[in-house]
């Protein structure tokens, strides 16, 4: 079948996600694949606006093809999205044609979903929406929030099928008006994410000695990420332990206030601040760490989520110890014993229990086997496959 993946991020910016997992391995089941994003123009622009079809850029798997199709926008950082907004109509409707596209399954809720319903109505296109977080919760500007909410509203009640990934995302989903609603989770490539002996020479790049005890953050790094709260009690870490080190793999809009804090306390030889990684080094990095750590903030929005990077980490073999979210207790139940939970009041208090641990590794490989048992990307994509059959046939 031909399948359009409607996306409102930059594909070639984003770090690896879901979304490009599943695309790539449609591909490599034989349907061809094409994907509308929106070009992010980075820096302040006058440049004319541009139409990109691209072919060439990095994959997660080496023989997939999925051909992304560049909604053409005013290319200055904003405008950006708010013109994709009034040009994703047409730009969408000619796709669907000129492609003889069979079903669009749709990222997107905000910039270009209103163009996107109405073109694939007016072709009778069957859209499937994939949820895992809500929209206009991660807005906080409240005019912002409630003009996207509106959107959502209007929106979730035209899809043929919303995919949720937690029974939570389904529950919302409903309450915005959808009409059938199934529940898969996320996944994860064991084959890419898996456990690698210390990295010799990552470690002496990173300036860590075989003496320090790491903990590692993987992620974008945002208001909810509980960073802050985390750098603030390493003056009371590294008194219990001295060789403590906390080395944070991401990047984000909030990266200079961490950094700032790291100075303010003079804890710069403590804190190794990475930036975004290629995915597939992703357990080169885990290689190094002895924890791994999720305190995200407890919100009505974070409750919600299952964040696709604890798959990578579990996969890597690292034992991970979070806020217990319940969009994360789904996935991870605490009987599974693959996930350590803790309020984040408590956390740091926890991983100074946990770090040295005997029962680190025993948890770690516990951890890998339960992922590689039932979520990997293989069976994902074969679930979400079946939907598509069933809708078009």
């Amino acid at each position: 079948m031909n399948i359009l993946i409607i996306h409102e991020v930059d594909w070639l910016k984003k770090v690896t996600y879901e979304i490009h997992h599943l695309s790539e391995l449609f591909s490599l089941e034989g349907h061809k694949v094409y994907a509308v994003d929106i070009p992010d123009p980075g820096k302040f622009s006058f440049d004319k606006i541009t139409r990109t079809n691209v072919e060439d850029y990095n994959r997660v798997y080496e023989k997939s093809s999925v051909k992304i199709l560049r909604t053409p926008v005013i290319p200055i950082k904003g405008l950006n999205r708010i013109s994709a907004y009034f040009t994703s109509y047409r730009f969408i409707k000619k796709i669907l044609t000129d492609y003889e596209i069979d079903i669009a399954f749709v990222y997107s809720i905000v910039s270009n979903i209103k163009g996107t319903v109405r073109a694939c109505k007016e072709i009778n296109i069957p859209m499937i929406h994939r949820t895992f977080d809500i929209a206009h919760e991660l807005i906080q500007e409240k005019y912002l929030s409630n003009f996207v909410y509106k959107i959502e509203k209007e929106s979730y009640p035209e899809f043929n099928i919303v995919i949720a990934n937690t029974p939570f995302m389904k529950m919302w989903s409903e309450e915005m008006g959808a009409k059938n609603v199934i529940v898969i989770p996320q996944g994860v490539d064991t084959g890419i994410m898996k456990k690698l002996p210390k990295d010799k020479e990552l470690q002496k790049r990173l300036k860590i000695s075989n003496q320090d005890k790491v903990v590692m953050y993987l992620g974008s790094i945002h208001t909810i990420s509980g960073l802050p709260i985390i750098l603030n009690a390493i003056p009371d870490i590294i008194q219990s332990i001295p060789n403590f080190k906390l080395l944070i793999v991401g990047g984000g809009i909030h990266l200079e206030k961490l950094k700032d804090i790291s100075k303010k306390l003079k804890i710069q030889d403590k804190v190794i601040f990475v930036g975004y990684v290629p995915y597939i080094d992703i357990p080169r990095y885990c290689s190094l760490a002895e924890l791994c750590i999720n305190p995200f903030e407890m919100t009505d929005m974070t409750k919600k989520l299952s964040p696709v990077k604890i798959f990578d980490l579990l996969a890597c073999g690292k034992p991970v110890l979070a806020t217990p979210l319940e969009g994360m207790l789904y996935d991870f139940p605490k009987e599974s014993n693959t996930v350590i939970y803790e309020n984040l009041e408590s956390f740091t208090d926890k991983m100074i229990e946990l770090i040295g641990s005997n029962s680190l590794e025993h948890i770690g490989n516990a951890g890998r086997d339960f992922v590689a048992k039932n979520f990997t990307w293989s069976i994902v994509t074969k679930k979400i496959l079946k939907e598509f059959d069933n809708m078009i046939k």
